[in-house]
């Protein structure tokens, strides 16, 4: 049986211009070269919501609030073992950030979305972002 790996990943959102933050992952990494939401493994003892903050600070050395969640978590497996994502709406508490993890990053709007490509995991993810208004996400 496949090892299952809990991820969680950050739909950082810049409301007022109606974007999201996807990061391009490393030509050396799994699945690389793909789009993804920035986040990473959920750490024993550690809630959803605090792994993401931590891999958040971890990847982009910034600081986020959590929103509530994307949709539903999805599962998807691969040749490594099957991914469970959930991904959390979020923003940033301060604008600068840096690049630690990932080969770079970008603001989109949700129709560019379909424009990248994107690991099987987060498809459903790209789909219920994109049926959103992102300016009516409440984060408090």
């Amino acid at each position: 049986m496949k090892k299952v790996i809990k991820v969680v990943g950050a739909a950082i959102l810049n409301q007022e211009q109606n974007k999201i933050l996807v990061a391009k992952r490393d030509s050396d990494r799994i699945l690389h070269d793909m789009w993804e939401f920035p986040g990473g493994k959920i750490e024993k003892g550690e809630t959803p919501q605090q792994a993401i903050k931590r891999e958040i600070k971890e990847e982009l050395n910034v600081d986020i609030k959590v929103g509530p969640q994307v949709g539903k978590s999805t599962e998807f497996e691969y040749d490594f073992g099957i991914v469970h994502l959930t991904v959390f709406y979020s923003r940033l508490l301060t604008t600068d950030f840096e690049l630690v993890a990932h080969s770079t990053m970008k603001w989109v709007t949700k129709k560019e979305l379909s424009d990248l490509i994107w690991p099987a995991a987060d498809k459903e993810i790209v789909a219920e972002l994109k049926n959103q208004k992102l300016e009516d996400i409440n984060f408090e």
